[in-house]
């Protein structure tokens, strides 16, 4: 069950800093991305997308964030196969140690498959969940209605 304050949790980020998973500022909001594995082709169809939206979605106040149970330097290599010379568009954070343990604190982990379920969650100020997109796990999200 995702629950409706999300707490203040940091992350290892695939760029090398530690990152909030809360938005800064009153009138920010975080689009946390969960992507059960890197190297997949739905996860990587999504990072694509996601990074072509990351302009748009920052001019109107949310900033993406993409969440995985892989560890950082699997995301970074995943960031760079898919992406590019873009591979630091948006951060990429590792919730590889403890396995999961964000991934529950948000409630989204999936036992079955060992990460998160594919499943976006907007974050306003204080931690409050707002919004939430979920699809089955081989099937990609509308991350664009998350445009403002």
């Amino acid at each position: 069950m995702i629950p409706r304050v999300l707490p203040d949790l940091l992350l290892p980020a695939h760029t090398g800093e530690d990152l909030s998973i809360r938005p800064s500022g009153p009138d920010g909001r975080t689009l946390l991305v969960f992507v059960p594995h890197a190297f997949t082709p739905v996860c990587g169809s999504e990072l694509r997308t996601l990074a072509e939206l990351a302009p748009r979605l920052r001019e109107g106040g949310t900033e993406p964030v993409v969440v995985s149970c892989d560890t950082k330097y699997t995301l970074r290599a995943w960031a760079q196969d898919q992406l590019g010379e873009r591979w630091d568009v948006l951060p990429l954070l590792s919730d590889f140690w403890p396995h999961g343990d964000v991934s529950r604190q948000c409630g989204v982990f999936g036992d079955r498959h060992g990460g998160p379920r594919r499943i976006a969650l907007l974050v306003a100020e204080e931690g409050a969940v707002v919004d939430e997109e979920s699809t089955d796990i081989g099937r990609p999200r509308d991350l664009g209605r998350f445009l403002s």
